[in-house]
């Protein structure tokens, strides 16, 4: 499989760091279009597919939070990318199910996140 280019993930991350560090049980595909007042707005709503303008791809942590993975204009190829990603999703949460994180490494990982240097406070 060909290396998937996430562009909701810092640099580096990938698939399975998120979804063990997260504890993630599952997806979330939603469509979005922009209401942004300005070019430097960034609003934008949730909506019906027909009148959407883009898509976003979550992973939904155990605690019902969702972290984003991927954005996509709804184009053929945007769609090509939401749909090897959700894939490529989808097998990463299987196989933390195989062989999911104990409490030490829950502990472990949430300690990492306390001190990222890349964490913006």
């Amino acid at each position: 499989m060909t290396m998937l280019s996430l562009n909701c993930l810092s640099e580096g991350e990938t698939l399975t760091d998120v979804i063990r560090r997260e504890c993630a049980i599952g997806f979330d595909l939603r469509f979005c279009r922009s209401v942004a007042v300005s070019e430097h707005d960034r609003d934008t709503i949730t909506c019906d597919p027909t009148e959407a303008e883009f898509a976003t791809l979550s992973a939904l942590t155990d605690l019902g939070e969702a972290i984003a993975i991927h954005d996509a204009d709804l184009t053929s190829a945007g769609a090509d990318e939401i749909a090897a990603v959700a894939r490529a999703l989808f097998v990463a949460l299987v196989n933390a199910r195989r062989d999911p994180p104990d409490a030490a490494q829950r502990h472990e990982a949430d300690q990492a996140a306390l001190i990222d240097h890349h964490r913006i406070e």
